[in-house]
C-alpha cells in the first residue's frame, strides 16, 4: 500500500545559505494537508498491516453464533508482542487492543483484542501475516481474542503489559458504577446479570472463586491473554480494580507495576510470592510520604473492588492521569498525560497527597511564566495544586527509581503557548511534547531512545496542529544518553492521519516498529479513514548517524510563534534574522532571547551559526 511521504526544512530558498534537505526525520511538513499516515522522507519504511472495520477476523462460538468470521473491530489502542522462538522463522504474534465498546454476537460484547502471526517476506524486509490453525480449530490470518467464553466479556481495552516472554494483560479502562451504565444507549454489554467467578474457568486465585460480583464490577480489571491461542486465560483480580490503562512487569518477574489513568490516579505495585506466579503476592499503592512509600493491601475482593477509593481515603499519592509504562536501567518511566482542569481540594481527595512530579510541573511552569523561581516550599507548591491553581495542559514523563522510591518529573511537556495560540501551520511549534501516552524504548547501534506517543488531550495552547476541526498526533525519540532533557531534545519519527491519536508503539525486534493510529477522521483517504496498524521498518546500526543530525536539526527551537515581542531561543546561539526576501537584517551573538518588537508585522527566517533555519512570525 502506497501512501504519500512528506518532510521539509523551514527555510528560505532566498536565503544567501540554502541547506540540503537532511533525511530524516526533520520535520514533517505541518501544513497537515493530506489525510494519511504522515511520515518523514528517509531510510525507514512504512507498511499498513492491520486495518480495522476493514480486515477479516476468525471469531469462536460466541452467544448463539457458531464459529465463523466478521470484520475486525476499530479503535486500535496497545500493541502486545510475543516473540517467536521457534525454529519457524516467524517473528511472533502481535495482539492489538481495540478501545471501542459495541455489542458484538460474533466477537462478544464490550472491547476486545485481535491477534495476528508475523514473518518478513522472503524477497525483502516487508512483513508479512502468518495464516494458522489454532488449537481451537480456527484458521485464517487475523483471530479475535475470546474473552465471553473464557473471563466473561471484556470492557473498553487500552493499554496493557507485554514482556519479553511473551505474556502479556489488556487494561480494561471502562470504569463503569452501575449496571445500566455498561449498555447506555442500546451498545455495550447486553447480559447485566452478576457475574460469578470461576464459572466458566477457575481464576486461579485461592479463596476467589464462587465470588459473585455484579456484572459491571468484572469491567476494569488487568486481564492476562494468551496470544498464541487468542484467548483471555484470567482477570487479574488480586490486582485491584481500577482505571487501569498501563503497566509494567520488571526484569525480576516478580514486581508489577500498575498506571491509573484518572484525577486522581494511583500507582499500584504487586510484588508475586514466587517469580513468574502472579496468582499469589503483595498488592500495594504508592504514598510518597510513608515510611516505606507503600501502603499494603489486604487481598479481599470487597477492597479490591474500589481500590482507587481505598486507596486515596488511606492517603495514597494523587497523580494526574498515569498511562503507559516502561523501565530502563532499573528505573520506570510513565507517562502522565495531564489535564487541563483539575483539583484535590474536595471529597475523598483532600485524603490523598500531590505526587512530587505535579510540584515538579507546577514549579516549571511558574518559572517559565513569571521569569523568576517558585518562591514557595514544595508544599506550597502542592497546595496550589490540589487548590486547581495548575491547568496541566502538556503532561510529562516521570520517574521512579525503585532503589529510593522517589518519583520526579523526568521530561515536561511544552512549550507554554497563549490559549489562543492559532492551531495553523504558522504558529505550530517545530519542537514541542504535548500529553504524552504511549511508551516505549528501542536501542538503534549503541543508543537507547525512549519512544514517546501523544494523545488528543486537546487542541489549544498549540499542543497539537489543527486545520479546521482536524487534529494530529505526533511520535518523538529522546536519547537516553541526554541529562536533564527537555522538549527540545525530542525528534519526531511519525505522525497518524488526521482525527487520530497515535499510541501502542512495539519494537518487535531491533530493526522494525508496530504502532496504531485510533479512529482518525472518516473523511480520510481510504484505508487512513479507518483504525490501522502500521510498521515503521529500518532501524538499526546505520540510522545511528542520521538519528545524530536529526538531533542537531531540531535542537534549534523557538517559542513563542507568532509574537509581538520577545522570542525565545531553545538554546544560547549566534543568530542572524532575515526577511523573506533573503535580506540579512540583523545578527546578534550569544542571543537566548530576542527584542522582535521594532520588526514590522510579517514572516521572518532566524538562522544560527549552524546554519540551521526556522520561520518565526512577527505580529
Amino acid at each position: 500500500m502506497k501512501t504519500k511521504i512528506y518532510a521539509t526544512l523551514a527555510c528560505a530558498a532566498t536565503l544567501s545559505v540554502a541547506k540540503a534537505q537532511i533525511p530524516f526525520p526533520v520535520k514533517i511538513d505541518t501544513a497537515w494537508s493530506a489525510q494519511t499516515v504522515w511520515m518523514p522522507k528517509s531510510p525507514l519504511k512504512f507498511q499498513n498491516i492491520f486495518i480495522g472495520g476493514q480486515d477479516i477476523v476468525q471469531t469462536t462460538a460466541t452467544y448463539s453464533s457458531t464459529a465463523g468470521s466478521t470484520v475486525a473491530k476499530q479503535w486500535h489502542d496497545f500493541i502486545g508482542f510475543a516473540p517467536d522462538n521457534s525454529s519457524s522463522g516467524d517473528i511472533g504474534w502481535a495482539v492489538v487492543n481495540h478501545e471501542m465498546v459495541s455489542k458484538d454476537d460474533k466477537i462478544g460484547d464490550g472491547g476486545g483484542m485481535t491477534m495476528f502471526k508475523l514473518k518478513k517476506k522472503a524477497t525483502n524486509d516487508s512483513l508479512e501475516i502468518v495464516t494458522q490453525t489454532l488449537p481451537d480449530g480456527r484458521t485464517g490470518k487475523f483471530f479475535n481474542v475470546d474473552f465471553v467464553n473464557t473471563v466473561g466479556e471484556t470492557g473498553m481495552n487500552c493499554g496493557g503489559i507485554s514482556t519479553t516472554t511473551g505474556r502479556m494483560w489488556t487494561a480494561e479502562e471502562w470504569m463503569q458504577t452501575s449496571n445500566k451504565g455498561i449498555f447506555s444507549n442500546g451498545t455495550g454489554i447486553r447480559d447485566t446479570s452478576d457475574f460469578v467467578i470461576g464459572t466458566t474457568k477457575p481464576a486461579g486465585f485461592p479463596g476467589f472463586n464462587g465470588k459473585t460480583l455484579k456484572k459491571y464490577q468484572n469491567l476494569n480489571w488487568m486481564v492476562e491473554i494468551d496470544p498464541k491461542t487468542a484467548k483471555a486465560v484470567r482477570k487479574q483480580y488480586n490486582w485491584g480494580r481500577a482505571g487501569y490503562e498501563g503497566g509494567l512487569v520488571m526484569p525480576d518477574n516478580k514486581t508489577v507495576y500498575l498506571f491509573e489513568d484518572g484525577s486522581p490516579g494511583i500507582l499500584a505495585r504487586f510484588v508475586a510470592t514466587t517469580a513468574g506466579d502472579f496468582t499469589a503476592g503483595q498488592l500495594s499503592v504508592y504514598k510518597h510520604d510513608a515510611p516505606t512509600s507503600w501502603i499494603n493491601i489486604e487481598n479481599n475482593l470487597d477492597t479490591l473492588v474500589d481500590l482507587n477509593k481505598v486507596a486515596i481515603r488511606r492517603g495514597a499519592t494523587m497523580f494526574n492521569r498515569l498511562e503507559w509504562g516502561q523501565q530502563h536501567n532499573g528505573k520506570v518511566y510513565i507517562t502522565e498525560t495531564g489535564r487541563d482542569a483539575f483539583d484535590f481540594k474536595s471529597g475523598n481527595s483532600l485524603n490523598g497527597v500531590v505526587s512530587p512530579s505535579l510540584v515538579d510541573g507546577y514549579k516549571t511552569r511558574y518559572k517559565i511564566k513569571n521569569g523568576v523561581n517558585f518562591p514557595g516550599t514544595d508544599i506550597n507548591a502542592a497546595d496550589s495544586v490540589r487548590q486547581g491553581k495548575f491547568a496541566d495542559y502538556y503532561g510529562r514523563v516521570i520517574e521512579l527509581d525503585p532503589a529510593t522510591n522517589k518519583v520526579r518529573s523526568y521530561i515536561e511537556g511544552g512549550p507554554l503557548a497563549s490559549a489562543s495560540a492559532s492551531q495553523l501551520t504558522a504558529t505550530y511549534p517545530s519542537i514541542h511534547l504535548s500529553n504524552p501516552d504511549g511508551l516505549e524504548f528501542m536501542t538503534v547501534g549503541s543508543k537507547t531512545y525512549m519512544i514517546i506517543q501523544e494523545d488528543l488531550n486537546g487542541t489549544t495552547w498549540n499542543r497539537m496542529p489543527g486545520n479546521f476541526t482536524k487534529t494530529t498526533c505526533e511520535t518523538y525519540l529522546l536519547d537516553m544518553s541526554i541529562v536533564n532533557p527537555t522538549f527540545n531534545d525530542l525528534v519526531r519519527i511519525t505522525a497518524c492521519s488526521p482525527g487520530a491519536e497515535i499510541t501502542g508503539a512495539k519494537m518487535i525486534n531491533s530493526k522494525t516498529m508496530l504502532i496504531n493510529v485510533q479512529h482518525p477522521s472518516s473523511t480520510n483517504t481510504p484505508p487512513f479513514n479507518n483504525s490501522l496498524t502500521y510498521a515503521i521498518s529500518g532501524f538499526d546500526g546505520s540510522s545511528v548517524g542520521i538519528l545524530e543530525r536529526a538531533k542537531s536539526e531540531n535542537t534549534f527551537g523557538i517559542y513563542p510563534n507568532p509574537t509581538s515581542r520577545e522570542l525565545n531561543l531553545s538554546k544560547e546561539q549566534d543568530i542572524a534574522i532575515y526577511d523573506v526576501t533573503g535580506k540579512r537584517i540583523r545578527v546578534i551573538r550569544d542571543a537566548k532571547t530576542i527584542d522582535v518588537s521594532e520588526l514590522t508585522p510579517g514572516i521572518y527566517f532566524l538562522q544560527n551559526n549552524e546554519g540551521h533555519t526556522v520561520k518565526f512570525v512577527v505580529e
